[in-house]
């Protein structure tokens, strides 16, 4: 049944100068997750700074609002001053920064391009590394015609992506799973725009030209996986 609706941004910016003489890009990505019916009503808002080439992180910002309140937790990950510190309302703390640390974002971005001959993809995240394993090819039916995936499952967690094998590989469809059950978003639309409204309400300035998909959220049943024909 349907469960709400979800939408992930992104935008590159500017590259700038590092000390060896090279440019780097850096990219904010957004995603805006709503939920209603069985799930909600509720709202996840994550915004993510990255590199663009590499996809480690720079900063992480998560936003939840459901029937208990509002939550906010904000991540810097401080590779000059050697520190991730982690904000979550009126409580701070710092642990060290170890490694080049992917966000949610991020590490989605990664796995999109990523080499499609893989088979494990191993993907270091604050206080767990995440892997990805292949699943081979598969045929998928979404609503923007047959398509052919690249299928992954995650562990710790369980979760199933399938990513167009085409460039710009977009995610057509991610099933996670919840304490009410497993949750899938399958893609619908793929659009271009000029703004990004998570970060631009945290920033208070415009974005530029960006990429967004917007995925329809849909609730599984019997807590097994299944690829759903014409979504």
């Amino acid at each position: 049944m349907p469960a709400g609706r979800h939408v992930l941004r992104s935008e590159e910016q500017g590259r700038d100068a590092r000390a060896d003489g090279a440019r780097r890009a850096s990219v904010r990505l957004e995603g805006e997750a709503t939920f209603e019916g069985p799930l909600g009503p509720a709202r996840v808002l994550q915004l993510s700074r990255c590199d663009a080439d590499l996809m480690t992180s720079r900063e992480f910002r998560e936003t939840t609002v459901d029937r208990s309140g509002e939550r906010r937790t904000r991540i810097e990950f401080d590779e000059g001053d050697g520190l991730v510190r982690m904000r979550r309302g009126d409580e701070l703390a710092e642990t060290p920064y170890l490694t080049s640390f992917r966000d949610p974002l991020s590490m989605l971005r990664e796995l999109r391009r990523a080499d499609a001959a893989a088979q494990r993809i191993r993907i270091p995240m604050l206080g767990k590394v995440v892997e990805a394993r292949s699943l081979g090819m598969v045929e998928l039916t979404t609503e923007l015609g047959p398509k052919q995936a690249r299928a992954y499952q995650l562990h710790p967690g369980g979760s199933w992506l399938w990513i167009d094998a085409e460039p710009p590989h977009p995610i057509l469809k991610l099933t996670q799973r919840t304490p009410d059950g497993l949750v899938d978003a399958v893609l619908v639309k793929i659009a271009h725009g000029t703004e990004l409204p998570g970060w631009d309400a945290e920033e208070g300035r415009g974005g530029t030209k960006k990429r967004s998909k917007r995925r329809r959220r849909r609730r599984g049943r019997g807590g097994r996986s299944r690829s759903r024909k014409n979504e």
